[in-house]
This record gives C-alpha cells, sequence and structure tokens, in this order.
C-alpha cells in the first residue's frame, strides 16, 4: 500500500485513500492510515449515518480486512464485535489498514458503485480510529479515468481534507461523469452535481433553487456555510433526501421535472437546504457529537424534522415558488393526511421522536394503525404554535421568533439544545404559558385543535368526506 509522506500524516491526523479499480464489482477499496500509534488501537465502523435513524449495520459489507505496519509487516487484529476491529501497535508507531466496502445500495443514506458512477455516504464506508474522532482527516481518492470527483470537502493537492472524521462522513462524494451546474447566492457559491438524465431543465431548476436559498438566508439573517453542493441522482422511482452540514443529497425520479412532480421536488429542494440550519447547526445535544455505534435517543426529532416541514412550505411561498391558494392546499393536504391516520390515537409526537429507531423507518402492515410521523405531526404542531404565538402577541412575536432565538442562543455557538428547549423560548417569546399546548400536542394523543389557531387568522377548515 503506499505511503503519504510523513508530513501529510503529521498534518491531518489519519490519512484515507479510496478506490474502485473495478466498478462493476460494486467493491470500495478503502485505506486508513494512522501514525504515533504506541498500543494497541481500535477501528470502528458506524451503525448509522447522521440524519437517518435507524442501525442499518454498515460493517456487514466490510470484507477482507487487513493491517499492517508503516514498513510492510503484517499486524495481528481481532474483530471484538459487530463492527470493531482492534489491531495490535506497530514498532514504527504506523500503523496502515486496508478493507473493501461492497457499495449496491443506491439511496441517499447508502453507497452505490457501478460502471456508470460512484456515490460514497462517509459513514458506511470510512472507519474511524476510537479515540481520535476529533483529529483532522486527509482523503485521497482514485478513481477511473475521465471520472471527476465533487465533495464539500475542501481540496489542497489533489487531496481532500477535513477537521475531523465528523466532517469527513458528513461529505458525500458523487464520483464520475456527473454534470456539474453552478451558481451563486449572495456571492456565496453553490452548484448541483447531477447523475443521470430525464426531464430536468437546469437553468429553471437553479433559478428556482436560488429563490428559495433566498428565502432561507432572509429568514435566518444570512447563509451559514461558505459553499454549498446539491448532489442530485435521477433515477426511474427516485425519491428522497438527506441533510448534510454543507451539502445534501437529493434523488427523484427523471421524469420529475413538471407539473407537481416539479413542486414536490422543490419542496424536497427547500426541506433538506433548511436543515443546513435547523438539524446541522441547531440541533438536539443529543445528536451531537453523536455515538455512531448505538441509538442516540431524544424526544425533539419533530423539532427538526417536524419544524423544517412546516418551514419547507413557508420558504416555497416566500420565494415565490407556490402561491398563497396552493400554499393552503398543501396545508390542507397534511392535515388531512394526518386526520385520515388511526395511529394518531395510538402513538404521542413525543414517542415518534424517541421511536423513530425502531419504527418509523420500518414500516409494516400495521404501521398506520399505530403510528404517527413526526415529520407530519410536527410540522401541524409547528403550524399551531407559530399561530398561537402571534395571536397571544397581537402578531409582535412568531414562531419564527423563537428559532432565530435559539439559533443565537445554541447554533451560531455550535453548541445543541437540550430537550424542551424549543417549549421555554416558545413561552419565552410569547410571555405567556404555553405548557397545556405542549403536553397536549406532544405527550398526548389528543387531537389537535386546529379551529382556534385558523379562525383566529380567517380560515375555516371544512373536513373532507371519509376523513376520520
Amino acid at each position: 500500500m503506499a505511503q503519504p509522506p510523513a508530513t501529510m500524516i503529521g498534518e491531518t491526523g489519519v490519512v484515507y485513500r479510496l478506490s474502485m479499480p473495478a466498478p462493476h464489482t460494486h467493491l470500495l477499496e478503502v485505506a486508513c492510515q494512522v501514525k504515533d500509534v504506541g498500543a494497541p488501537i481500535r477501528l470502528v465502523m458506524p451503525s448509522w449515518t447522521p440524519g437517518s435513524y435507524l442501525l442499518r449495520e454498515f460493517a456487514r459489507h466490510v470484507q477482507s480486512f487487513a493491517a499492517e505496519a508503516g514498513d510492510g509487516t503484517p499486524l495481528c487484529w481481532t474483530k471484538l464485535d459487530k463492527n470493531r476491529w482492534e489491531v495490535e501497535a506497530p514498532r514504527d508507531g504506523v500503523l496502515q489498514v486496508r478493507y473493501t466496502v461492497y457499495a449496491n445500495e443506491l439511496t441517499v443514506r447508502t453507497s452505490h458503485l457501478d460502471a456508470s458512477h460512484g456515490y460514497v455516504n462517509g459513514a458506511g464506508v470510512f472507519m474511524y480510529v476510537e479515540g481520535r474522532e476529533e483529529l483532522a482527516c486527509m482523503l485521497q481518492v482514485s478513481a477511473p479515468e475521465g471520472w471527476h470527483v465533487t465533495t464539500s470537502l475542501s481540496c489542497t493537492d489533489a487531496s481532500f481534507r477535513a477537521a475531523d472524521y465528523h466532517t469527513l462522513i458528513d461529505s458525500p462524494l458523487e464520483i464520475g461523469t456527473h454534470a456539474i451546474f453552478p451558481f451563486d447566492v449572495g456571492g456565496v457559491p453553490h452548484r448541483y452535481a447531477v447523475w443521470g438524465r430525464g426531464n430536468l431543465d437546469p437553468e429553471r431548476l437553479v433559478r428556482d433553487t436560488q429563490r428559495i436559498i433566498d428565502a432561507g438566508a432572509n429568514f435566518w439573517g444570512g447563509l451559514p456555510y461558505p459553499h454549498f453542493t446539491f448532489l442530485l441522482h435521477l433515477l426511474p422511482g427516485g425519491q428522497g433526501g438527506l441533510e448534510h452540514r454543507d451539502s445534501c443529497s437529493l434523488q427523484a425520479d427523471r421524469w420529475a421535472f413538471r407539473g407537481r412532480e416539479y413542486e414536490q421536488f422543490l419542496s424536497l429542494v427547500a426541506h433538506e437546504h433548511f436543515h443546513a440550519w435547523n438539524g446541522k447547526r441547531l440541533y438536539p445535544a443529543a445528536l451531537g457529537p453523536v455515538d455512531y455505534t448505538r441509538e442516540n435517543y431524544t424526544r425533539d426529532l419533530w423539532v427538526v424534522e417536524g419544524l423544517t416541514t412546516y418551514y419547507t412550505d413557508r420558504m416555497l411561498r416566500a420565494s415565490g415558488v407556490i402561491t398563497p391558494k396552493r400554499y393552503l392546499e398543501r396545508l390542507g393536504d397534511m392535515i388531512n393526511r394526518l386526520q385520515t391516520l388511526p395511529g394518531r390515537h395510538r402513538q404521542t409526537l413525543a414517542d415518534s421522536s424517541f421511536d423513530s429507531w425502531i419504527r418509523f423507518y420500518r414500516p409494516d402492515e400495521n404501521t398506520s394503525n399505530s403510528q404517527i410521523s413526526y415529520y407530519q405531526k410536527g410540522a401541524l404542531v409547528g403550524l399551531l404554535l407559530d399561530l398561537r404565538i402571534r395571536r397571544l402577541t397581537a402578531n409582535r412575536q412568531s414562531l419564527d421568533d423563537v428559532m432565530r432565538l435559539l439559533w443565537e442562543r445554541f447554533g451560531i455557538h455550535g453548541m445543541g439544545y437540550p430537550e424542551g428547549a424549543l417549549e421555554c423560548t416558545a413561552e419565552e417569546v410569547c410571555g405567556a404559558p404555553l405548557s397545556k399546548f405542549f403536553d397536549a400536542s406532544l405527550r398526548s394523543t389528543a387531537e389537535l385543535n386546529y379551529s382556534d389557531e385558523l379562525t383566529a387568522v380567517g380560515l375555516v377548515l371544512t373536513p373532507r368526506a371519509g376523513a376520520g
């Protein structure tokens, strides 16, 4: 295995090398090098990827693990459990580990490699060195001839650099012959990296995305990142997105860029981009720093995902992508979906957040009877909370002020907020007690009281035939 110069190792802490000599086999070859190793050391493959709350057990895709010293001397190693390997200390202090990862699952949460491209979600590919997660990392990528690499990581001398392991795996890579569509918003560089073809109109998409980003920047008071990358896969039946700190991964059906399907795709863009604030920089303390080997529980996922869903449509409206009438139609559709779900009588919003690890990503034939979505109900609770604050303060304050105050106290300082922080901050902004509202909305299965808040702003909710 080729060894990077010692000065590089010293500067970066941990060096990774990624290669794919035979893409059609779906095999990614990974090498990891660490210096100053004076005792047995452990390498760990994460069990889940941040933003997707399910143990996916990425170690099941690892094969051909091997270790050696810097001089090439083989080292003994032992697998301790499902995703941890312990390697004896090398005499020269330099550890080199090699392993292969099978990558043949094309979703935003996993990795994929074939003859057409590679998509790398770092949590399922790069092991971390236990106890050295905070060290800087360097990544070298060896791709097939004619392929290029797109990622949010900074690039220096043909190597990508990350401040730490967390940043490394929060920066997915698209590797191949994908198209690049760059654009600026407020002087900040953005780009789409698009793999696949369909009826996408790049110029229209860029214009609409610029408007959405502008709306987000106006809401929060500026953009929080130095640059941003949208990785977009076009494939039959494609759907879904996953947020990252300076990028996001999106999938869409290749023919989804007309009419209501295009509107829904822009909704995905707005949702994942809003996460650049709410979710990635403003987050529950339970989700940062995380334990990559086990569940990380919080009852505030509804804040991360539900309120982001609420503000998704707000951003679409603020950007002019949808009309006021269409905004209300989408709101009505969301209410109807929840009200026709029997599970709303069985699971609270707080429990839905807490049990995401065992329920949300594992639907079955009884899901609609026993569960709700913290995306959906969380968005509606956000709506009602927003309207209540506006009503109680004669429209002088709103949920917007709550979010921005949380941002000032936690987000810009890189601190996770304690559980229940939004509830306390909402009462502070409102200047009135909201405990009954939160107890009913978050911790009970009582029906949401739409009429009081909607009536106060001149809206009438008319039940549809067949609503539960």
